[in-house]
């Protein structure tokens, strides 16, 4: 993916819960939808602005609603082939989205070196909240994965 007119090329920090700055050479324009089931699992959609990439996944949140937003990230390669946790923050009326990696299976020894590692998102979605949503959510998890939108 090469860089558009929704894409900003200068260095951006997000201060993640973790307590420490994550420095994104990127940071995409996109838009994004959460639709909320009765089932209490959420549809999640991206679409990111100026490219063919989109994503769909799921959340155990209470939100609904389309926004706008940025989304941050270091490397165009980080969009495709790889599936993720998500970690999904409300602040105020602000919204954002933590996507680390999962990985693959390995073996049980370096598994259990691993966990030890504290996990750095690889992508980060900033924008503000849909207003379809209860006063009071604490932070919840999902999945989500990208993918190139053929025509």
């Amino acid at each position: 993916m090469s860089s558009t007119a929704a894409s900003s090329t200068a260095p951006t920090s997000v201060s993640l819960l973790l307590e420490q700055q994550v420095t994104f050479q990127y940071a995409n324009e996109c838009d994004l939808e959460i639709h909320c089931s009765p089932f209490g699992l959420s549809g999640l959609y991206i679409r990111l602005g100026g490219t063919n990439i989109m994503g769909i996944g799921s959340t155990m949140g209470l939100i609904t609603g389309s926004t706008k937003g940025l989304i941050h990230y270091n490397n165009s390669n980080d969009f495709l082939g790889k599936k993720y946790k998500l970690y999904i923050v409300v602040e105020g009326t602000s919204l954002r989205i933590d996507f680390t990696p999962i990985m693959e299976e390995k073996a049980s020894s370096s598994v259990a070196e691993d966990d030890d590692k504290e996990e750095v998102p690889t992508l980060v979605f900033n924008g503000p909240c849909p207003e379809g949503r209860p006063d009071e959510i604490e932070p919840f998890i999902g999945i989500f994965s990208f993918e190139r939108e053929t025509e």
